[in-house]
């Protein structure tokens, strides 16, 4: 495409050479493919099928029949509680032992800030902090449960409100 005047002349790339891009188009082009006539008529596009097998996100790769939280040892990190425990009593030990090992940290740096002894307390702080972080995943089906419940529990008691508004004001 050529243009007027003193401006630059640009081309439109040959077809094979035009990037295909994996993701949908953008919103813009969607939404008018949505309109009411077009559902009520069936018209509207289906959505796209979940996505299945292996994909990378981040540049991490990951795989849709992984477990959600994936467990400690399939990662590479130890364990630091047992398989079997209370999770609160393990969270609260394991906060305490972060003080504990950030104390000795200070306490070697204050010291020998060259100490090799310096990175192995900053590995020790590293596994402590994923033990908890992987601690604190493992509550997450419960938070979304519970979040749900009130969710519901709320719009339960607006349509109760809404009912004996309706019902008084057809007294």
């Amino acid at each position: 495409i050529c243009s007027r005047g003193d401006m630059a002349t640009s081309t439109v790339p040959a077809p094979e050479e035009q990037s295909v891009s994996s993701f949908p188009n953008p919103p813009g082009l969607l939404y008018k493919l949505y309109t009411d006539e077009n559902v009520r008529a069936g018209l509207a596009p289906k959505p796209p099928p979940p996505a299945k097998g292996s994909y990378h996100m981040y540049g991490a790769p990951f795989d849709t029949e992984d477990a959600m939280i994936r467990s400690l040892e399939d990662q590479g990190i130890q364990r630091l509680y047992p398989q079997n425990h209370d999770k609160r009593a393990e969270l609260k030990k394991l906060n305490r032992s972060i003080l504990v090992c950030f104390l000795e940290l200070l306490d070697v740096l204050i010291n020998n800030p060259a100490s090799p002894a310096r990175n192995q307390k900053i590995a020790d702080l590293r596994i402590l902090f994923i033990n908890m972080h992987h601690l604190i995943n493992e509550f997450r089906p419960h938070q979304a449960r519970e979040t749900l419940r009130v969710i519901m529990e709320r719009q339960k008691k607006q349509r109760e409100d809404m009912i004996t508004q309706v019902q008084r004001a057809t007294e």
